[in-house]
């Protein structure tokens, strides 16, 4: 199991929606970001209102996170309780074993926001998860990133892949879905991209010359809906 050594303390971290209504499409929509905010010793939560995204998501059934009303762009009380309610405290009895599963270490210190980014904070109960902005990031730094579309389009069993192997990225520019897709490739096999949330950060680090290194972390979910993670390494 690896750990993430070198935690970013993000400055902004997204708010992701995806619609589960059957016959819709499944991409996930930045509808928000939290970023701090030293002006009120906390954080803001804004709604992306105007973006592409946004209205999109409107369109597939989106209609605000639970705790902030829609028709109010900028909220400022009660942020980060309202989403740290997704987590489990920290003096809980299995705090820690929360953090393995993220691969997160127990004897470093990190706020809250992070936790958020770095988590996901997802429920089984909605449709929503959090990323950590981590596109102006210096590097050296490590993260967990879900293979997107593995049962649509790989060839390779979920059982054919071994914990602890190295995958390569390879930019689809031809791609005729998203010409700024990114295929995950496993011994020369395609089983999968990266999610659309994340292919900017990953072309922005790509364009850095950054050297990123991926390997096979874990495996989860059910045979007939396996979910492939990555434990990435930049530096």
């Amino acid at each position: 199991m690896s750990f993430i050594q070198n935690i970013i303390e993000p400055k902004r971290v997204w708010l992701v929606w995806q619609s589960n209504l059957s016959g819709q499409a499944r991409s996930r929509r930045f509808v928000g970001e939290i970023s701090n905010a030293p002006a009120n010793n906390g954080v803001t939560f804004r709604y992306l209102e105007g973006t592409t995204d946004f209205s999109i998501a409107k369109s597939e059934g989106f209609d605000g996170f639970p705790a902030f009303k829609l028709d109010t762009v900028e909220h400022t009380q009660g942020v980060l309780e309202a989403f740290m309610r997704r987590l489990p405290p920290r003096n809980r009895e299995d705090f820690n074993e929360y953090l393995a599963r993220h691969r997160l270490p127990s004897d470093s210190k990190f706020s809250d926001l992070a936790l958020l980014g770095y988590t996901g904070a997802k429920l089984p109960s909605d449709s929503f998860e959090f990323y950590a902005d981590l596109i102006d990031a210096t590097p050296p730094f490590e993260l967990v990133v879900e293979v997107a579309g593995f049962r649509h389009q790989s060839k390779v069993a979920s059982g054919d892949l071994t914990i602890g192997e190295f995958v390569t990225f390879m930019p689809e520019p031809d791609n005729a879905f998203d010409s700024k897709a990114i295929a995950i490739i496993y011994k020369n096999q395609r089983i999968g991209h990266i999610g659309r949330t994340q292919t900017a950060i990953f072309h922005h680090w790509m364009s850095k010359n950054y050297t990123i290194e991926a390997m096979i972390e874990r495996i989860n979910g059910k045979p007939d809906r396996p979910l492939i993670y990555l434990f990435i390494t930049v530096r």
